[in-house]
């Protein structure tokens, strides 16, 4: 199987070589050239960045020109071949001319470091300071901007998904696009870390890919979250130090440097974060059983805390204009612990108590996760065409302590003698895991309008777990393990890839992207524990085509319809039929799970109302197979060598799950100190389940709105306001109940160019930030509410040193382009 998963990947590299190789020849037959070098200052070496760069005909007049990059770089392609004059004017330099000559036997020419002398006459530069927006949208993509969100600051990265447009997360930090689970992705590759292990002041932006090309992993039903760290690459000194306090008792701090010297760039992040808080879980359950009919309610009530430290730190290396080198590692260090109190109360039909239950439900649960990551690029001379390589390597270790313990009295208060109470156990673990992802890809435009990427990648998982529990026995009082809840586990999962993809378009602004994707991948698992524990699934090579067709019309409008195929691959715990136990409630993983497969279909309308508003209207079909969903069943458990009536809940393949809606997103530039953005999603969704012996299909439709309100007050103030609602949502076995929360923020900025910021966020203004769901099954009903300290008052406080987060840019570009801003900031 190995063997035919790299000859595909061989045949799909050979074609893509071929096909590269042609084009190449007939480029090579063009009668035109390519000019490219790097502008430096000459006394410092330094980078020169935004300076106008011309090309122009022996008679003086206009060929063609351009900006240099952030790295002082500049590059021409299709140039006529002949004489030449480059023109270099920046404030402060001296205007430089060079004579440039291009023939077929010197067609391209790099003109290696042109460097420009300091004009002491010069006056003062012209500086043009131009944000971000918050969010901005494109026809495939929307990016989110974190720097400029206020109730985000201080949190993780789970606060900030909160308030990113199209992306909804529950009170346990799942996170959902238009009804359906996403991939999460770091810098563009798979992460081992949780959203709450990602500190928000380490987050750049968030882009959101609804429907990915062939490029990206097929993983995720509804898309990709692409989540960009920060990484500097200005010029000298910079960075930043924060801190903050919220009303729950929680602190942040962290500090970010970054130094850039010639050829080098050193980047440091540092975040420590201390989030507390408290949480409540509600059950009423009412047993309808074939003789009796009685009722259950229970109680967990607790405090959370979450301390973490996380820190990164890495360099670039630019060898010349052409190579980039760059390597980073991080470490992110925590303890997650929760300190549960459990009450229980059960009833007769006449809800008269028979008996009550109290007890505890403890666990601490530590980690520690290292990363390594290097990075090669090399870009050619050709605008565009450029070749990457990519390798990570990240190992978790964690460590887990938990404690249970139940007993129960009659109502007049004297011990309940059943022999199967009480119960008391305490349990420990510990496990660690490796992932290591290698990729390579390479990208040659072949026009201004044709390109051809291709690409290779592995990655490979390998988990280890152990968590032994042990009970009181309560006829021999004594302790043993007690097999139904402690796991001993071997874990490996790998997944190989490889893809094509070409771009193309014509004059009349019609373009279309072409792509396949090739991946297979095996799990081998084995629970030492558990007499024939031991499982194996090879999934086998699985093709995910992906067509995208776009039209631009007059007026700012464009049109894009596209098609891709998907898959959600069970994780390693919903494979492993390990039984997690509280109360009267359980849940295990399922062996027998098997991934499923959605096409996904979605036309885009997007429309620009001459830099005013945004509207961004997109309709969608998703059709999946063996769709993965929540079963409950009533059965009996044997807890501490006693039987136990439960309801358990476990992973199963539903039959289809089909999905059609439209989602909206409107920003709106109201005024120049005010906009609004608006998002709205409309979905309906239909769940066959009666694959699993009964009548368990379902539907229903369910719509989901956000609104981010942005306005620039007096005195340096900004306010921020958002709000989201979603409707309830169908499942096969019931539903859960709508939500609605709102966040606000206000921030100061103050000191000379705004260095220094205090900003203070109130997040769930009106504390309604809740789960609420109502299960069936034959013998069952219930309802679920779990409740966490969401509402919160947070203030922080951020200073800036040496260069600050802005753009020094010449006064006739940012009339050119509107002062809008071409990579100020973090860059990634």
């Amino acid at each position: 199987m190995r063997k035919n998963v790299w000859l595909l990947l061989f045949l799909l590299v050979v074609a893509g070589g071929k096909a590269i190789a042609q084009v190449q020849k007939t480029i090579d037959q063009q009668v035109s050239g390519h000019l490219a070098g790097k502008l430096l200052d000459a006394k410092t070496s330094q980078p020169v960045e935004m300076a106008s760069i011309a090309l122009l005909r022996a008679d003086s007049t206009l060929l063609t020109g351009m900006y240099s990059a952030a790295d002082g770089s500049f590059k021409f392609n299709n140039v006529p071949l002949g004489k030449m004059i480059l023109r270099v004017n920046f404030v402060g330099y001296k205007t430089l001319f060079k004579t440039i000559s291009l023939s077929k036997a010197t067609a391209t020419v790099d003109m290696g470091a042109v460097k420009l002398e300091s004009n002491v006459k010069s006056l003062a530069a012209v500086t043009v300071i131009a944000e971000k927006p918050t969010f901005t949208m494109a026809i495939d993509k929307r990016v989110f901007n974190v720097d400029k969100n206020l109730a985000s600051v201080g949190g993780t990265a789970t606060d900030v998904l909160k308030q990113v447009p199209s992306v909804n997360v529950d009170i346990d930090g799942n996170v959902t696009v238009r009804n359906g689970a996403p991939t999460i992705m770091i810098d563009g590759r798979p992460t081992t870390l949780t959203l709450d292990q990602i500190p928000a002041d380490a987050i750049q932006s968030i882009e959101v890919v609804t429907n990915p090309s062939a490029k990206y992993d097929a993983e995720g039903m509804s898309g990709i979250l692409n989540i960009i760290l920060k990484k500097d690459k200005k010029n000298g000194v910079n960075g930043q130090v924060r801190g903050g306090i919220t009303s729950l008792g929680s602190y942040n701090g962290g500090v970010d440097f970054n130094m850039r010297r010639g050829k080098i760039n050193w980047f440091v992040n540092y975040n420590v974060r201390n989030r507390r808080g408290s949480s409540k879980d509600e059950i009423n359950r009412t047993n309808l059983g074939p003789d009796s009919l009685s009722y259950l309610k229970q109680n967990n009530d607790g405090h959370i805390r979450r301390l973490f430290q996380y820190a990164r730190a890495g360099m670039d290396f630019f060898l010349d204009e052409h190579n980039t080198f760059s390597i980073s590692g991080s470490v992110v260090k925590g303890n997650f612990d929760n300190y549960y109190n459990q009450r229980l109360m059960e009833s007769d039909s006449l809800h008269t108590p028979l008996r009550y239950g109290s007890g505890i439900n403890n666990s601490q649960d530590g980690f520690t996760n290292y990363t390594g990551e290097f990075n090669y690029k090399h870009t050619f001379i050709k605008e565009g065409e450029e070749l990457s390589a990519n390798v990570q390597y990240n190992r978790a270790n964690s460590h887990d302590h938990n404690q249970y313990s139940l007993a129960y009295v009659n109502p007049d208060g004297t011990p309940s003698w059943d022999p199967h109470l009480p119960e008391l156990r305490h349990g420990d673990g510990s496990g660690n895991t490796t992932y290591f992802t290698a990729q390579v890809d390479y990208v040659n435009p072949f026009s201004s309008r044709n390109k051809l990427e291709a690409g290779l990648r592995t990655n490979r998982r390998v988990f280890n777990n152990n968590l032994y529990t042990y009970g009181l026995d309560p006829i021999s009082n004594e302790y043993g393990i007690d097999t139904a809840l402690s796991n001993d586990y071997h874990y490996t999962e790998t997944i190989n890839a490889g893809y094509v993809s070409f771009t193309g378009g014509t004059r009349g602004n019609f373009g279309y992207q072409a792509g396949l994707r090739a991946e297979q991948s095996n799990y081998n698992g084995e629970l030492m524990n558990i007499k024939a524990g031991t499982y194996k699934v090879d999934y086998p090579i699985s093709l995910f085509p992906s067509v995208f067709l776009s039209q631009k019309l007059k007026g700012d409008n464009e049109f894009q319809l596209n098609y891709s195929r998907r898959i959600r691959r069970p994780w390693f715990l919903d494979l492993v039929p390990n039984i997690s136990y509280g109360g009267q409630s359980a849940s295990r993983g399922n062996p027998l799970l098997k991934p499923e497969f959605t096409n996904a279909f979605e036309f885009s309308y997007l429309k620009d109302f001459q830099g005013k508003a945004n509207l961004l209207v997109s309709m969608y079909y998703r059709n999946t197979n063996n769709a993965i969903t929540t079963f409950y069943q009533d059965t009996t458990l044997n807890i501490n060598g006693s039987d136990q009536h439960v309801l358990l809940s476990y992973p199963i393949n539903a039959n289809s799950r089909n999905s059609f809606g439209a989602e909206f997103t409107l920003r709106n530039q109201i005024t120049k100190w005010w906009d609004i953005t608006t998002n709205a999603n409309l979905a309906h969704t239909q769940i066959d389940a009666s694959n699993s012996g009964a009548n368990l299909s379902n539907s229903g439709i369910t719509w989901f709105g956000k609104v981010n309100s942005n306005t620039k007050l007096p005195w340096n103030l900004t306010l921020q306001v958002s709000a989201n609602y979603n409707s309830k949502e169908i499942q096969p076995q019931g539903e859960r109940k709508p939500i609605y929360t709102a966040d606000m923020g206000l921030k100061k900025d103050f000191l000379k160019n705004n260095a220094a910021s205090v900003s203070i966020g109130l997040n769930d203004i009106f504390n309604t930030n809740r789960d609420l769901t109502y299960t069936y099954t034959e013998y069952q009903e219930q309802d679920r509410y779990r409740k966490q300290a969401t509402r919160e008052l947070r203030v922080n406080f951020s200073w800036r040193f040496g260069k600050i987060d802005t753009e020094k840019k010449d006064k006739g570009r940012d009339n050119r382009h509107g002062g809008g801003d071409d990579g100020g900031g973090y860059g990634n």
